[in-house]
């Protein structure tokens, strides 16, 4: 149970530094996660030190115990609440909370970070708290067989949601009109505004995308996921659009019509206007090291998304590498947003 805590603790860390419901706007969740990340390593190494020691302290596992209730508790009472976004954020239902926090959708780039903590927390439980007697759990430290296999089907349900759920997806059981495709994105109003390179001459505006190799936010463009950085260009401007892919997975880069909240698998068919390579949607890519442009000229009004188009071992897409271009006649100079620092 110590270890668990201490883990337990390191994903909240995880959270705290790479969640975007927490770096956008200052919230209650931020100081909910910091407290859960404070009394898990509390409880860890409490648990571990009297373990080493030799001691049963059975005040201390039961309190971890009733703590993992309430961790459990919070996360299902914070997907119940709809999250309570602050404002400027769009509304939502439960259901699209649910997908937040645990299938990784809407927007969260970390779709295993609360089904690790409820995992961790549920059998955190088990271990505390289930009838003894010789039915469930002994005092020599020894799970039976039936904690064992309860603990076992948690991580299966919960740590499995996600994987299932993009296996559904890519053989085409979710019908297209799915409440799981038509989710709406969870980001805030524009931090701030930058100035894109571009020609007032000719009206072309240059942008270079770059997936970037990080370990804690794979599949990205310019380390940015799901839509949150966002492009603004002036109506009937020229587009010169470079993509390098500097990470070790094959990418594209697509430009299509947004027709939804959010992209989904692209195919051939999908409304695109420019691809890089040219081949994108029927499984060309660009490996590590190579690069690509394209130019799209006399860009009307609308939305639009630049999404990978790669689907091995999962769509790229549905892990969040796309971005949004805004084209508009509200303004005069081409600029980005980034809804995340």
């Amino acid at each position: 149970m110590g270890s668990l805590f201490l883990i337990g603790a390191l994903v909240g860390i995880w959270i705290l530094a790479d969640d975007p419901l927490l770096l956008i706007t200052p919230n209650y969740h931020w100081y909910v996660v910091l407290v859960f990340c404070v009394v898990d390593a509390l409880l860890g190494m409490q648990l571990l030190l009297t373990s080493a020691l030799g001691v049963w302290d059975k005040i201390a596992i039961r309190a971890a115990s009733y703590w993992s209730i309430i961790v459990v508790a919070a996360v299902l009472g914070d997907v119940l609440l709809q999250l309570q976004l602050p404002a400027g954020y769009p509304t939502i239902t439960v259901f699209e909370a649910f997908q937040y926090l645990f299938l990784g959708l809407n927007g969260n780039p970390l779709p295993l970070a609360v089904p690790s903590l409820v995992t961790i927390h549920a059998s955190a439980t088990l271990l505390g708290l289930l009838p003894r007697g010789g039915a469930w759990f002994q005092f020599d430290w020894r799970p039976t067989r039936r904690t064992i296999g309860a603990i076992a089907l948690i991580v299966i349900v919960v740590m499995g949601m996600r994987p299932a759920y993009l296996y559904l997806l890519s053989s085409g059981f979710y019908p297209a009109n799915s409440p799981l495709l038509n989710s709406t994105e969870i980001t805030a109003p524009p931090l701030k505004q930058s100035q894109l390179p571009y020609s007032i001459a000719n009206k072309t505006v240059f942008v270079t995308l770059v997936a970037v190799p990080d370990i804690m936010l794979p599949y990205n463009y310019n380390d940015t996921r799901f839509g949150h950085l966002v492009l603004y260009i002036p109506a009937n401007w020229t587009l010169h659009l470079v993509f390098q892919n500097r990470e070790g997975f094959p990418h594209s880069a697509v430009l299509m019509n947004a027709t939804s909240a959010s992209p989904t698998i692209i195919e051939p068919s999908s409304n695109i206007i420019a691809q890089i390579p040219p081949d994108a949607t029927n499984g060309g890519f660009l490996l590590n090291g190579e690069a690509g442009s394209a130019i799209i000229n006399d860009l009307t009004p609308g939305k639009y998304w630049i999404a990978c188009a790669f689907n091995y071992p999962v769509p790229h897409v549905m892990e969040g590498m796309w971005i949004v271009l805004i084209v508009t006649t509200a303004v005069s100079t081409p600029y980005f947003v980034i809804l995340r620092d």
